[in-house]
């Protein structure tokens, strides 16, 4: 069996016990070997992190030191540029020629993609994996609608029957935890549940977002 390898990225700005779960839960249903969650180091649809790359991936360090099939993935930090999905996806099958890749993302996410550079591109490097937010509907754009027509599967096997291109949806995995309002807490000097202890300890030390 080709080696299944999933791709997770965000700002993980901070990174918080939804971002775990979802990794956790798609690891181990899709039977992946390992997840990589990859930092964004500049963003294409949103402002800047409110910490540093350098920062971010120690906390996601600390957050999965007890899981060592999710991996940080620093690739999108140590490139210039934009950090475009595209570009790194390419980076991973460039990478993993042997490897069937997995793109894990939210399903609100999921209905921005017309707006993300070569979307189209991005779809045929990969398998998407689209996890659903509660209170998020499955309401997408046209041309969006059309490519998950030809491309849905209904099962993990179906999913894995081909290399690449395929969506698959995997329903309420997405818990409903927004890094901003975590952000917000910790600027008013409260420190959220919905964060790790590890991480916790690490945003007072180096007091971050306050």
């Amino acid at each position: 069996m080709l080696r299944r390898i999933g791709v997770m990225g965000g700002m993980f700005d901070p990174v918080h016990l939804a971002h775990l779960a979802v990794a956790k839960q798609v690891l181990n249903t899709l039977a992946l070997d390992v997840v990589h969650l990859v930092p964004c180091a500049v963003p294409n649809h949103r402002g800047q992190p409110g910490a540093t790359g350098e920062h971010r991936v120690h906390m996601l360090s600390l957050a999965v030191a007890d899981e060592s099939r999710l991996v940080v993935d620093q690739r999108e930090l140590q490139r210039a540029g934009v950090s475009y999905m595209v570009d790194t996806l390419n980076s991973f099958a460039t990478e993993f020629p042997d490897a069937t890749l997995v793109y894990i993302l939210g399903l609100d996410s999921f209905h921005s993609l017309p707006a993300w550079h070569r979307w189209r591109d991005l779809i045929d490097i990969c398998h998407l994996c689209v996890t659903g937010r509660p209170g998020v509907t499955r309401e997408m754009p046209d041309e969006l609608a059309l490519e998950v027509a030809r491309r849905q599967v209904d099962s993990v096997a179906a999913l894995f029957k081909q290399p690449r291109g395929s969506v698959l949806y995997m329903e309420d995995l997405d818990l409903p935890i927004s890094s901003s309002a975590i952000r917000q807490a910790l600027a008013r000097g409260e420190m959220p549940a919905q964060l790790p202890q590890s991480v916790q300890t690490y945003i007072r030390e180096h007091r971050l977002y306050f």
